[in-house]
């Protein structure tokens, strides 16, 4: 989802600004961060890595993992920009502004993260490779607030929360103290980044007209179709080398779906419900992976 294109054609205009805060737990986060107190960071014990500890082919599964990984974070790092920034211009709450701005430092690390666990696991640079042509149109023209509203829907609400669902499953899995020490980093993160997501939707959707409503619900659908084929495979470890990739914290396929499907069932669909999106009924006409 990291090519998202927010283009679209906003008129120009003079916007009058005011302090206001959404009726969400963010205003209070919000406080928090403007008083200088935000959320420790999690220590990762780099130097414990031990490259003999694991077989060739689990180091090479998970330093595959961590590369995308990191390429998709690294990608998030300007679309979260853009979306913080047409935020700005629609003039939500400060509140949902100052969070959003704080989401492509957080995507920048995380992108450092997971290259550092790659050269670690292949014993390289852990470079990555990343589209700049995708990067690029994210910066076309500016958003209108219904593109807005179709990006905090897929991508930042639907999106962030399978990712933390997904990070928190590898974190859960990794006994390698690094990788767990990663994930864990990673999680910590992502669950604010899901949180954004649904805060903004929380303080749009009474504003929505009818039309403007099934618009969004439209969007929505397309994403929760399709969101089981888009996960079925994961990385499925050679014979001989499943308990290490476990270890590492590579999700096979069997893991990755169930953890979909139970995020899907119990987070995402009831939450979108619960904004009158109307999820339940997409879930259940869901493209079935074979």
């Amino acid at each position: 989802m990291t090519d998202y294109d927010l283009g679209g054609d906003v008129r120009p205009q003079r916007r009058q600004i005011r302090r206001e805060l959404t009726q969400t737990p963010l205003a209070r986060r919000h406080e928090l961060v403007v008083r200088g107190r935000e959320r420790r960071g999690v220590t990762i014990p780099w130097s414990r890595f031990d490259r003999a500890r694991h077989p060739a082919p689990a180091l090479a599964l998970a330093a595959h993992a961590q590369r995308s990984l990191a390429a998709g974070e690294y990608n998030a790092i300007t679309l979260f920009a853009r979306i913080a920034s047409a935020m700005a211009l629609h003039g939500a709450p400060i509140d949902l502004v100052t969070a959003a701005a704080h989401v492509p430092g957080d995507e920048a690390r995380h992108a450092d993260l997971a290259m550092r666990m790659a050269a670690l696991l292949a014993d390289d640079d852990g470079a990555i490779v990343v589209d700049q042509l995708a990067l690029e149109r994210q910066w076309s023209q500016a958003p209108s607030i219904e593109e807005l509203d179709a990006a905090m829907t897929e991508i930042a609400a639907i999106g962030e929360t399978l990712a933390a669902a997904l990070l928190t499953g590898c974190k859960r899995r990794a006994s390698d103290p690094v990788a767990k020490g990663v994930f864990s980093a990673l999680v910590a993160d992502e669950i604010h980044h899901a949180r954004l997501g649904w805060y903004y939707l929380t303080w749009r959707s009474p504003q929505w007209t009818r039309a403007e409503r099934q618009r969004v619900a439209d969007r929505a659908a397309g994403v929760v179709v399709d969101v089981e084929r888009r996960f079925f495979r994961g990385r499925d470890a050679p014979a001989g080398s499943e308990r290490a990739a476990r270890a590492l914290g590579v999700l096979d396929s069997a893991a990755q779906q169930e953890i979909v499907r139970q995020v899907m069932e119990d987070e995402i669909v009831p939450a979108l419900d619960a904004l009158g999106l109307g999820a339940t009924h997409a879930w259940q006409k869901r493209r079935r992976a074979r």
